[in-house]
């Protein structure tokens, strides 16, 4: 027998969080969706909310892309996480109280991971919010169409479950307070809702709302009315679920306004596309200059921009084009350029150039004992996945500041026995979600996304390549067929070219049916192979071999 080491799958690597997706996959290509689920639970606890935003770097990352299209990993997420058997709460544990207590500033994804965690290793943990209702931008930034509140509240309450105690309407200027109160340490993650300025001239007039603004409004149900016509300026997700917004709100025409390409954008690709189908138009390489008003009207007046050297962000630079000024006019502006953390004075921690809060990237300590800081604060708008990994790591540090041994991982299902592959099953094509028809959708907030059905699920988790297993190899059984090589050549030329290929079939004897089969150090274990050998030479199993 050969044996090709496994690796870490490419889509672990890249998850924030480090969630096990290949062995979810598989446990749903079993049909144990509640094993599925706990072995998300494992690493975070929203997988449901994550079902529906995350941005899915694992996808952009699965190997399968090289051969046909990604897993659709977030969506099978999403599909277990509805299929909620409880095996995962009866399999957790909570430590031992410890008499020590921790306080949180702020109920979006980073403090309340980071609260769940401390409260199961037995610390007494009280989370404090200003907002009226807990979840931070998760809440307030991510519209009803995206996330409903339903699902938010009941992940939220599953953390109140464990004894996690969320005190809302409750503004914290300073950590002195919370120290006064008998706090042992105190984890700040207040994300970023301060918008950032255009900076042109009448931005700050009647007809122009920041982003957020908006969306908080209409995410805590407040009537709002923006016209026929309305702009957009940006280009990252907030100027994306604004625009959409926009749409439900009985906007007829809305236009987003960004500097650059659409490649550069940095909104998810997928929810830019939602909104090209929804009617939304994008002005590329433009930007505005400055807002006037006329007769009620907000007239932007805007240059055309061109892509010069790479920024600081590693994103080609736009560059104003002399001579191209234009206007446009609508009844609304939305400013949506981003925002940045909104630090009280008196809060006496270090604050970098960005306006962003210092802290160590490993263990968020900060310039004051006992004071840790995590998620959007330190690091800015970022994602809910990301989040979750900082409060984690808060949990994992703030433990071990409190004595502890910084542990917060728990197996809550066994590994599952792993059938071999059966010989020649084709990865078969990426489905699509489904989905809301369009005129349903602009009706309301209606989530867009619909769920996987079992039958379809069950088929795309059977597409995974397997990669965090060993690939094995049975000589033995080999025919000489060479399609494993020339299915790797595919993968890596585009084209049928056994030369390329980074596994080896070679004859020892002159009969035809004893081979040698090898794998180059090039190698980097993806498993076509393996999953289109016709003749069981090849497998992906969980086991030794002599």
């Amino acid at each position: 027998m050969v044996y090709r080491e496994g690796v870490e799958a490419p889509c672990v690597k890249v998850c924030p969080a480090g969630v096990d997706i290949p062995r979810c996959n598989r446990l749903i290509a079993d049909g144990k969706f509640g094993e599925a689920l706990a072995v998300i639970r494992e690493k975070i606890p929203f997988p449901s909310v994550c079902g529906r935003v995350c941005p899915s770097p694992c996808e952009a990352k699965c190997q399968l892309s090289e051969v046909d299209e990604a897993m659709m990993i977030r969506a099978l997420k999403r599909f277990v996480a509805e299929r909620d058997t409880g095996l995962w709460r009866q399999a957790s544990k909570i430590g031992k109280p410890t008499g020590r207590r921790v306080a949180i500033i702020g109920s979006g994804p980073g403090g309340l991971t980071a609260a769940y965690y401390l409260a199961k290793l037995g610390h007494g943990v009280t989370v404090f919010e200003a907002l009226p209702q807990p979840g931070g931008m998760m809440r307030v930034g991510i519209p009803e169409y995206r996330l409903p509140r339903g699902v938010l509240d009941a992940e939220i309450d599953a953390i109140r479950g464990i004894g996690v105690d969320i005190k809302t309407n409750t503004r914290i200027d300073s950590p002195d307070g919370l120290f006064g109160q008998g706090h042992d340490a105190v984890f700040v993650a207040v994300g970023a809702h301060k918008p950032m300025k255009m900076g042109v001239e009448g931005e700050d007039g009647p007809g122009v709302v920041e982003s957020l603004s908006l969306l908080r409004q209409v995410n805590q149900g407040q009537k709002v009315s923006l016209g026929n016509r309305v702009a957009v300026v940006g280009g990252g997700n907030s100027a994306i679920d604004a625009a959409r917004v926009a749409l439900r709100l009985d906007a007829k025409e809305v236009t987003i306004i960004y500097r650059r390409t659409q490649a550069e954008m940095p909104a998810n690709p997928a929810e830019i596309e939602e909104a090209l189908k929804e009617g939304v138009t994008i002005q590329f390489l433009a930007a505005p200059t400055g807002i006037t008003r006329d007769n009620g009207a907000v007239k932007m007046e805007c240059i055309r921009m061109k892509l010069g050297g790479l920024d600081e962000s590693g994103r080609p630079r736009p560059e104003p084009i002399a001579g191209s000024e234009f206007s446009m006019s609508f009844d609304m502006a939305i400013s949506a350029i981003g925002q940045v953390p909104d630090i009280p004075a008196q809060f006496g921690l270090a604050i970098s150039e960005r306006g962003t809060l210092e802290a160590d990237p490993d263990t968020l300590t900060t310039s004051r004992e006992g004071v840790f800081a995590g998620g959007d604060a330190t690091s800015g708008p970022a994602s809910v996945i990301e989040a979750i990994a900082a409060g984690r790591r808060a949990a994992i540090s703030i433990d071990r500041y409190l004595g502890g041994s910084g542990v917060i991982d728990e197996k809550l299902v066994p590994h599952d026995e792993i059938a071999p592959l059966e010989p020649w099953v084709p990865v078969g094509e990426r489905a699509m979600i489904p989905s809301l028809p369009i005129a349903e959708r602009l009706a309301g907030f209606a989530e867009v996304e619909l769920s996987l059905s079992e039958e379809l699920a069950v088929e795309q988790a059977k597409r995974c390549l397997r990669c965090d297993l060993p690939i094995i190899a049975d000589p033995a059984k080999c025919c000489g067929c060479l399609i494993c090589e020339l299915r790797c050549s595919l993968r890596l030329e585009g084209a049928f070219n056994p030369s390329k290929a980074r596994i080896k079939i070679r004859r020892l004897v002159k009969a035809d049916t004893e081979y040698m089969v090898s794998f180059t150090d090039e190698c980097d274990n993806c498993g076509i192979c393996a999953r289109y050998c016709p003749y069981g030479t090849l497998s992906r199993e969980r086991k030794e071999v002599a």
